[in-house]
This record gives structure tokens, sequence and C-alpha cells, in this order.
């Protein structure tokens, strides 16, 4: 059995993960009841943010799930097996922690599962193992991928409208609003964002300056982190992790104050997403 650690195995964990959210292949999830019993339902992976470490499912309507309960998981697709912890459950979806490693089944298993159960898979698992050695077949990690509003999933699409519908401009923004496609806006109240640059796999969490369909600008006081030029993604906003990142460029750095101390970054996305 093929083991691949989450702390070493970055690229094949997001070719696994891509892999299985782009077929929507069927996994089948359970967990081990005290007794013994195992709780046993089918679902598809929703979302994927190995970032954050967190993994979204569907969760079936007669699956109920016990609290502080490891999760096992299995896709018959691409041959793999992983086991994870239960980090929330919200009506029809069920959020897990990245797994610390998983485990794909190499012929050697095969052959032990046809003297277990007395069927041979060796032609099934040579058809659909995934393999995640070739580096000709993965475009490596998926960041930077623009997408269209009408692309992104419905949570997506929801949030990000009310996000952008329920800011109000500020003074300094009406002076220019006429000279942007997009007026920014300020939120009315603090507000954070989650932040990723190329060079790094670190997500910051800054504060929101202002926001639009055509840009964002957040503050920060490690102007360093963040040249102009370089491409950044908007990961999230709060406690809500975006299925897909806002993909933009860094334009513009300027001190909010005498100090100099604290800068807002102004950034425009790529063209496309609003």
């Amino acid at each position: 059995m093929k083991v691949i650690k989450s702390d070493s195995g970055f690229l094949a964990y997001q070719k696994i993960f891509k892999h299985v959210h782009n077929n929507q292949s069927e996994l089948v999830v359970w967990q081990i009841s005290a007794t013994g019993e195992r709780n046993i339902s089918r679902s598809r992976l929703n979302s994927f943010h190995l970032d954050t470490g967190l993994l979204h499912f569907e969760k079936a309507t007669d699956l109920a799930f016990a609290d502080q309960t490891v999760l096992f998981c299995y896709c018959e697709d691409e041959q793999f097996i992983f086991k994870a912890q239960i980090q929330n459950v919200k009506d029809a979806v069920f959020t897990v922690g990245v797994p610390p490693e998983i485990k794909l089944l190499e012929e050697s298993d095969i052959h032990v599962l046809k003297g277990q159960i007395g069927v041979d898979l060796t032609d099934t698992w040579k058809t659909k193992r995934l393999n995640v050695d070739d580096p000709s077949s993965s475009n490596g990690p998926d960041y930077m991928k623009v997408k269209s509003m009408a692309e992104r999933s419905s949570r997506d699409q929801e949030f990000l409208n009310n996000e952008f519908d329920s800011v109000s401009l500020d003074e300094e923004e009406k002076l220019f609003a006429d000279k942007r496609e997009s007026p920014r806006a300020r939120p009315k109240i603090d507000k954070w964002v989650k932040i990723k640059t190329e060079s790094s796999d670190e997500i910051h969490f800054l504060r929101l300056f202002d926001l639009s369909r055509g840009g964002i600008g957040f503050l920060t006081m490690d102007v360093h982190l963040f040249p102009k030029g370089a491409s950044i993604n908007v990961v999230g906003f709060e406690e809500f992790d975006l299925d897909d990142p806002l993909v933009g460029v860094i334009m513009s750095h300027r001190a909010i104050d005498e100090t100099q101390i604290e800068f807002k970054i102004g950034v425009k996305f790529n063209e496309g997403q609003g």
C-alpha cells in the first residue's frame, strides 16, 4: 500500500482531490460506533482547500455523525482510502480536516483483497488507479485560476454577491468614483480577508479596507510581503472559505496616515470574475 503524507505530498494531495472533485467520484464514508457497528453512507466531494486544511462533502439526509469520531473514506474510482476528523456538520454539508495520510491501493493489496472476498479486482485496479507519480499528468496546484461568477459554486455566488452589495461608499471613494469601472466601497464594520501569495502557502488574515467587483484593498504593516505586480489569491472572508479564490494583481501601496506604519494594498481582480 502506497502511503502519501500530508506534510510531504502536497502536489499528490492536490492531484487526488482535484481529480475526485472534477469527476464527482462517489465515495463511501463511514464511522465505527463504540459497539463496533459501521454507520455507512455515500458522498461526493463538494470542494477542497488544502491551504486552510478543509474538505467539504455532501451529506446524505439519513447520515448521522457521532461527535469526536474519526471518519473513514474510500474511493473506488481512484482506489484510495483515508481517515480524518470531522470538523463541522451543517445542513447537507459536512467538513473534515485534511487527512494526515492517504493510502493508495497497489497490486499486492488487490491480491490480498482477492483472498479475503473471493473477487479478482486486478483489472479494475489497473483501469481505475490514480498515478500520482507521473508529473506529466498534473499541472500542479490549481492556484491563480480565474473563474467567472457563473462558473462558481452556488455558495460562493451567494456569499460574494452579498458582500459586493452590502457595503457603502466612503467619502474618499466618492471623489474618484467616476474614474473607476467598479466603485470601491468600505465595509460598515471591520471585516477580515484571507490572502495567499504565490510565494508562500501561508494564509494572511488582514483587515479589509474596501471591496468591489473589480478589486479589493486590505491593510498590512508587512508591505514587503505584497510587492507591486505580484499575483495574489483571496481565499476567504472571516470564517467563510471560498470554493475558488478571487485572483488579482497588486497595483498600489499607500500609507493610511503620516506614521508610514500601516499601508493599504490595492488589488485589481483579473478580468471576468465579477
